[in-house]
């Protein structure tokens, strides 16, 4: 299903051809074998469409400015409301969403509360992009609360969560019951802070700019002990969350309504499927650690020689 899913990334020529080349070697299809590996057919291809189009989202909004951003998202927005939407100024991500949203109404025929849900957190993660390109934009330096205030939001996490069970009815009362949204919380920290340790090396080559929403920086300014004191403390973060998402998942409610709990371990499950899935990816791609043996050394040794950066103030 790989080359399906790219051959209609390109169909819509969201990229050229070399560009194109280097996204498919990140190996996205690794990461949502693991997170979606209880999946049927119809709904792997889907789900595999939805992961390219969260990663194309991100390469695009990363290169706007914040009017252009406002303008798509905007767009995009409408569609998941209406996915008859159209406008003049319709681009690459526009198209792209409607097809594959229409795809998904089409083929998976989500029952309206859950199609609700998802859209609703689809839009939550949209305007956490605009969001983000205004503090690129104004140089904005967040704190950690602020950080993982918008990190919880724009990693799309809670709207791929959804599209595990995007199938089934999910009542009020399961979603909202207070372990479920902590699991939910905890699961989309785990992976903000394992991404931004991931990634903060190939970031900071670049300078203070390419590592401001990098959960890595914040801590440093924070505490200004250089880097390793701040990739201990957020190890050990990242130790406890994972601890309390087990404890929790080990605690899950129950209903007195086999489908309901049924379709809660499901969910749940796909949690922490996603954390395995986020930590198999990044350890496999080329995207952070280089070529083969490269990737192999930093599985065993866990350690990575920082790169040269350049106008970096904090180090």
């Amino acid at each position: 299903m790989e080359i399906e899913s790219l051959d209609l990334i390109r169909s819509f020529k969201s990229m050229s051809e070399k560009n194109m080349e280097n996204f498919a070697r990140y190996g996205i299809m690794t990461l949502t074998a693991w997170a979606y590996r209880r999946s049927d057919a119809d709904h792997f291809r889907l789900v595999s469409d939805l992961m390219h189009f969260f990663w194309i989202i991100d390469d695009f909004t990363d290169n706007q400015s914040l009017l252009e951003n406002e303008s798509q998202v905007a767009n995009l927005k409408r569609i998941l409301v209406d996915p008859t939407y159209t406008s003049s100024d319709d681009g690459v991500l526009e198209n792209m969403c409607r097809s594959w949203w229409n795809n998904v109404l089409e083929i998976l025929e989500p029952p309206s509360t859950t199609k609700d849900l998802f859209v609703r957190h689809f839009i939550c993660y949209l305007d956490s992009v605009v969001e983000e390109t205004q503090d690129r934009e104004t140089g904005r330096l967040r704190s950690r609360t602020e950080h993982f205030d918008i990190r919880r939001r724009n990693l799309g996490m809670v709207p791929s969560m959804d599209f595990v069970c995007i199938r089934f009815h999910l009542s009020d009362d399961m979603i909202n019951h207070e372990v479920i949204q902590r699991m939910t919380i905890t699961t989309t920290d785990l992976i903000g802070i394992a991404n931004d340790i991931y990634s903060y090396n190939v970031e900071q080559v670049s300078g203070q700019k390419s590592v401001a929403c990098n959960l890595v920086d914040v801590v440093l300014r924070e505490r200004g002990r250089g880097v390793q004191d701040t990739m201990d403390v957020m190890g050990k973060m990242y130790r406890n969350l994972f601890l309390s998402l087990i404890d929790d998942y080990n605690h899950l409610p129950t209903f007195q309504d086999t489908e309901q709990d049924r379709v809660l371990k499901e969910y749940a499950l796909g949690m922490l499927d996603r954390v395995e899935a986020n930590v198999e990816f990044s350890l496999g791609s080329q995207r952070y650690f280089g070529l083969e043996a490269g990737l192999e050394r930093t599985r065993v040794e866990r350690m990575v020689k920082l790169l040269p950066h350049r106008g970096y103030v904090t180090v």
